[in-house]
């Protein structure tokens, strides 16, 4: 008779990690269905290993009889344990240089390494994630950060009473401080000198209505991007509203051709497509970007585009919260990832250099990598709330061959990015990288 896998729980150990994939709660629940529960000891863990043992699991330096393991973020190489199950994001499937030793590992080891990005639906949604809690985390450090420099810049605005997401205990209170500036803004306004307000998003996923709800807590006015121009000219004395940019495909490029866009074309040739983004840029005040990204695809802002904007008036870009964080991608500003301690640098394209920090005149980037680990009980529930029944599926039917196991959810066969020393089909392309 087949045994159920047994669970474990890893510690994370990037700095700064204290999300969990899954919850006592959620624990308990596996629990009670007949699947025994290993955690790894951890010190910073948003949930106490006491909280673990409470619901039934075993809390252990190093795991006894564990073989499906989860976590959040990449483990160290020199941690894994050959011939088990990985769930992670792994952040190889782009073929990112840094994480190809990891792969490599998965492979020597027989490691089965199964990638939560990859857990998609028919139309290849993603169906696990934390990108709603990377939206929020990073709309509210934005505004913060935009804040500071404002403030730095000595302008007045009403930014300064919020905090870093980390600084609050709940999303509750998140958005409680959000509402309250929004009061603010309707109440005493804007500097003559930020009117109108606009804050441009790219994309329309879960990082996007993350980040929307909590501008939606300001109150905007949504604007269309074809009507800015006419929007500027007309509305600059309005200091009590704030507005909003939505930018899908059709206005983030264009062809380079001069002709019309087609998103069939732009997916079959990308190349022939440039950012339509400069023409926007000028008048809005902060861009949020949460759009997927690869080689294949125009940036969205280069430096090139900058140099040549700033060269005009006006140019009121402050501020870019790049909350998909391509290193030297879709934003070439990025030129790396950010931290909850260090969160900001600015790129002065007057000095074409770059400052740690967001004192300096330019244009200040938030590139954060692990901004849901800021509100870590919120993102770790809704987290552990979408992958616990795949988690019982793969433990109940108590089988290491995932990817030829056709009673297991299709979802999770697809999302095998390694097995028995191989790379499976789907990502065979990863070879070229390794």
């Amino acid at each position: 008779m087949r045994k159920n896998l047994v669970i474990g729980i890893l510690k994370e150990t990037k700095a700064g990690e204290r999300r969990a994939p899954l919850t006592p709660t959620d624990v308990e629940w596996l629990i009670k269905r007949g699947i025994s529960v290993e955690v790894e000891c951890s010190l910073i863990r948003v949930f106490k290993d006491k909280e673990y043992e409470k619901k039934g699991a075993k809390v252990l330096t190093k795991f006894k009889k564990a073989t499906l393991l989860l976590g959040i973020k990449e483990p160290q190489v020199r941690d894994l344990y050959k011939d088990k199950i990985y769930m992670i994001f792994s952040h190889t499937i782009k073929g990112q240089p840094e994480n190809m030793p990891l792969l490599n590992a998965c492979l020597e080891k027989k490691i089965t390494l199964i990638d939560y990005e990859k857990i998609i639906d028919l139309y290849g949604k993603r169906l696990v994630y934390f990108g709603r809690f990377a939206g929020i985390c990073g709309a509210l450090n934005s505004l913060y950060y935009l804040g500071k420099k404002l403030e730095w810049k000595g302008i007045d605005n009403p930014f300064s009473s919020l905090k870093q997401a980390c600084k609050y205990s709940s999303l509750k209170s998140v958005k409680q401080a959000v509402k309250e500036v929004g009061y603010q803004i309707k109440t005493q306004g804007f500097e003559k000198e930020l009117t109108p307000f606009i804050i441009g998003i790219t994309g329309h996923g879960n990082v996007s209505l993350g980040a929307q709800e909590i501008f939606d807590l300001l109150n905007p006015a949504e604007i269309h991007p074809k009507n800015i121009l006419k929007f500027v000219q007309h509305q600059k004395k309005i200091r009590n509203k704030l507005y909003k940019i939505i930018f899908f495909r059709e206005e983030k490029f264009r062809p380079k051709n001069g002709k019309g866009f087609y998103f069939e074309e732009y997916l079959q040739n990308p190349a022939k497509f440039e950012s339509n983004l400069d023409v926007y840029l000028p008048y809005i005040n902060m861009l949020i970007h949460t759009s997927y990204w690869d080689r294949r695809y125009p940036r969205i802002i280069t430096k090139k585009m900058i140099h040549k904007l700033t060269g005009k008036e006006p140019f009121r870009l402050d501020f870019v919260g790049d909350i998909s964080c391509d290193i030297n991608g879709s934003i070439e500003l990025t030129r790396k990832a950010t931290t909850t301690d260090n969160p900001t640098f600015t790129y002065d394209f007057n000095r074409r250099k770059y400052v740690d920090s967001y004192k300096s005149e330019g244009i200040t980037i938030l590139a954060q990598d692990n901004l849901p680990s800021e509100l870590p009980r919120d993102a770790s529930g809704e987290f552990s709330s979408l992958i616990r029944e795949y988690v019982y599926q793969l433990a109940a039917h108590g089988i290491k061959d995932v990817t030829n196991h056709i009673a297991l959810p299709k979802e999770i066969r697809g999302a095998v990015i390694s097995q028995n020393g191989k790379i499976q089909k789907e990502f065979t392309y990863l070879k070229k990288y390794i």
